[in-house]
């Protein structure tokens, strides 16, 4: 028997059916007796989450040693605030492998050399789109012996359990670092550490790596909520257990024989697979079950009541505002938040579950996961997560299911998850679709829906490769509460372009639409072959196929995620946003996702489908500079075989047509962008000419002139200091005799 639910356009079997029978007489129950009102203060406004984990882009580093992803976030920050959720989670130190910096005695001596710049950057994009972050400092994973050497393992051993190595983290880094972004409007909260029972003796994820008592755990997030709070009065500060087994006193009859019970095979297998995948382990199914007799000996008690914190720390502002609590399903719902009303844990504080899959949970359709939440007295919900949306179990549409679940929450909650009444424009492009091809036209009509329900809307710019297109303030047509703007974008060359569309309302407010890829022409492509990239680790093999290109591809036997395949060229003729291709063949298994490095910075998720016994080709659109690039494939799930990189041939020239003299004008993208407060632009001019850089504002007004003078022929940077100016798009435009270009640049503050 089938039931479909229209709110949510999907099917549901009878046993979904049943489950939602349950929701509704459990959400009847609080509408009789309705729970206690739980809701976390943040920018003045008392607000139910609404959410996702970000975690991270890249693991453990993206507050360094490189660039922020922006793009990513961008992407990631932009599709939760446009499907109606208000609030994600970022780790950041998170192991310590990467940041913060440490001497050679193992006493941490600042937050990193580019972590603070980068977190600026990252919450300017949050504020933007309107999403707040609980930043969380650590993770479980500070004494994860795979991932750190020897010497790193012993310095967050004693940053945990030696209060002068407490300090000297506390004094030379996060004071630094909260003190630089205090009062920052995009900062929900600062978390202590991510899930410290796994670090924990007694409930500790693995056997092998070291761990820490509960009693240092305790005294260190004492410590460190303490020094935030001194910092920054303002400052929420809360902590992250993996179960409410240690965040309540209260002790669920049954729950040890419940936990104890002999599972059957497939249930173990199950809990022990969603276990690994949530934690980054490898445990096997045997360690599983040990691992579950084990917490389940251990008593439930709050060691993060303040009074508990106190006494271990000694610091009387260490305490929490609020908490947050992990929940992922076993063979009981002794701990479950779906199970249980928030009052039944007796807690004093807001709590936020801030980790569970999107798959029906204890008997609640995933559709129904964050009502149930809400309506049960928690304060807040935040999924987990973008980077394993494909491990969620059970549920190859988690993704969907959660843009449509913050849809629902906004629709029906709206003054609980948007008490600001914050409605952005809402821009797409729905003409042409993403990755269309044309192969004789040489003009087309670009038609961008946009939706503002309350505002009213100024104009629409259209870009193409971050070149001005056009712009119009008039819609050539309005249906309900969307209008449709159409543009005509006439001598097209050959190519490959991404176009997008960005709206702004009559409240200044502007909103950027996801970029959509077009071909004009058949575009020749230069193939970078895989066995002659450079590999670092092992578990790659070269092997020779026919079909292959080239007569050979590279065996990658391993998931290593130290191994990586790096493809450098040194000739890229103008920098900007380019598609990119990989040719591979699923031979192992499908799918597999691995990760895209460009030039050092992760900028993609790569999830390779399809056939088994094919070769297949993904593209993706990259950003290259000019001149030298790296392109790498940092392994995440491995287990492939791939064939080669392919990039256009339009933006590459050979190695012996490189000259050093210029043989023609060009404008190149500005770097950083978006940018704050300063940014570099580069250009070329082939001959002596009079050249007029000049910044305009989006209104067409001057800005400045950054050169206005004569200039033999060469290549030229000059930099455009933003600083006196207001966030916003802007455009630079340079002007020769015989030549003249406009670009978008993007200042975010």
């Amino acid at each position: 028997m089938d039931c479909l639910i229209t709110k949510f356009n999907i099917k549901i079997n009878f046993s979904s059916f049943i489950c939602g029978i349950v929701f509704f007489l459990f959400v009847g129950y609080n509408i009789i007796f309705p729970q206690p009102t739980n809701r976390i203060h943040y920018n003045g406004k008392d607000m139910f989450l609404s959410g996702l984990n970000a975690a991270w882009v890249n693991f453990a580093s993206d507050l360094g040693p490189n660039a922020p992803p922006l793009d990513q976030f961008r992407k990631e920050f932009q599709t939760v605030r446009d499907s109606g959720g208000n609030a994600m989670r970022l780790w950041l130190f998170t192991d310590g492998s990467h940041t913060p910096e440490y001497n050679s005695y193992g006493y941490v001596t600042g937050p990193g050399p580019v972590a603070v710049k980068n977190l600026k950057q990252i919450l300017n994009l949050a504020h933007h789109y309107n999403i707040g972050l609980i930043l969380c400092l650590w993770s479980f994973d500070m004494l994860r012996v795979p991932k750190l050497d020897s010497a790193k393992l012993y310095a967050n051993q004693k940053m945990l359990t030696d209060t002068s190595y407490t300090f000297s983290f506390i004094r030379n880094a996060l004071i630094p670092m909260v003190d630089s972004v205090k009062g920052d409007s995009a900062i929900i909260a600062w978390e202590v550490c991510n899930e410290p029972n796994g670090m924990t003796t007694g409930t500790n994820y693995y056997q092998g790596d070291p761990t820490v008592p509960i009693s240092a755990v305790q005294k260190f997030t004492n410590l460190i909520a303490g020094a935030i709070h001194r910092t920054d009065s303002s400052a929420f500060v809360t902590t992250g257990p993996g179960s409410f087994q240690t965040l309540t006193d209260v002790n669920p009859i049954g729950k040890v024989s419940a936990l104890q019970t002999s599972l059957s095979v497939g249930q173990l297998r199950s809990i022990t697979s969603s276990f690994n995948a949530t934690h980054r382990l490898n445990l096997t199914t045997q360690q599983m079950s040990d691992y579950l007799k084990k917490v389940a000996a251990i008593p439930d008690s709050n060691y993060y009541r303040d009074d508990r914190l106190i006494a271990a720390g000694g610091d009387s502002l260490g305490t929490l505002d609020f908490y947050t609590v992990h929940y992922y399903s076993s063979s009981s719902t002794a701990l479950s938040p779906f199970s249980h009303l928030f009052s039944y844990w007796g807690l004093t504080k807001p709590t936020v579950v801030a980790e569970f899959f999107m798959t029906s949970t204890d008997l609640t359709p995933q559709q129904y996961l964050l009502p149930t939440l809400y309506q049960s007295g928690y304060a807040g919900a935040l999924v987990w997560s973008w980077t394993d949306f494909p491990n969620t179990p059970n549920n190859p549409n988690a993704a969907n299911d959660t843009w449509a679940a913050f849809q629902f929450m906004k629709a029906n909650y709206k003054q609980s998850v948007d008490p600001f009444n914050t409605d952005f424009p809402l821009v797409s492009i729905i003409n042409p679709k993403d990755k269309s091809s044309f192969q004789d036209s040489t003009e087309l009509t670009i038609t961008a829906a946009v939706k503002d329900t309350g505002s009213t809307i100024t104009y629409v710019m259209f870009f193409s490769s971050d070149s001005l297109l056009g712009m119009l303030s008039t819609p050539s047509q309005t249906i309900s509460d969307t209008s449709y703007y159409s543009f005509d974008w006439i001598d097209i060359k050959p190519g490959n372009y991404v176009i997008t569309a960005l709206a702004e309302n009559n409240q200044g407010q502007q909103e950027l639409s996801k970029p959509v890829q077009v071909t004009f022409g058949t575009a020749a492509v230069t193939k970078f072959e895989a066995e002659k990239a450079a590999i670092f680790g092992n578990g790659i093999s070269r092997k020779n196929d026919p079909t292959a290109s080239g007569g050979a591809f590279y065996d990658i036997a391993t998931n290593d995620t130290n191994v990586t395949v790096t493809w450098h060229f040194t000739n890229l003729s103008v920098a900007g946003n380019y598609p990119i291709s990989f040719g591979y063949k699923l031979y192992y298994d499908t799918p597999k996702e691995q990760f895209i490095n460009i030039n050092g910075v992760r900028t993609d998720t790569i999830t390779f489908d399809g056939s088994t016994t094919l070769w297949l080709e993904k593209t993706i659109t990259v950003p290259l500079v000019e001149r030298t690039n790296a392109v790498q494939m940092q392994m995440w799930w491995g287990w492939m075989y791939l064939d080669y990189l392919a990039v256009p041939s339009s933006i590459v020239t050979s190695v012996a047509d490189t000259k050093e003299v210029p043989t023609a004008f060009s404008l190149s993208q500005n770097y950083p962008n978006p940018f704050n407060p300063s940014t570099e632009i580069r250009f070329t001019i082939p001959e002596e000419s009079g050249v007029n850089l000049t910044v305009y504002n989006f209104l067409g007004q001057k800005v400045v002139t950054l050169v206005n003078k004569e200039l033999p022929s060469g290549t030229y940077n000059t930099r455009f200091d933003a600083s006196k100016y207001s966030s916003g798009v802007y455009f630079y435009t340079l002007k020769t005799n015989n030549y003249i270009m406009t670009k978008k640049m993007i200042l975010l503050k």
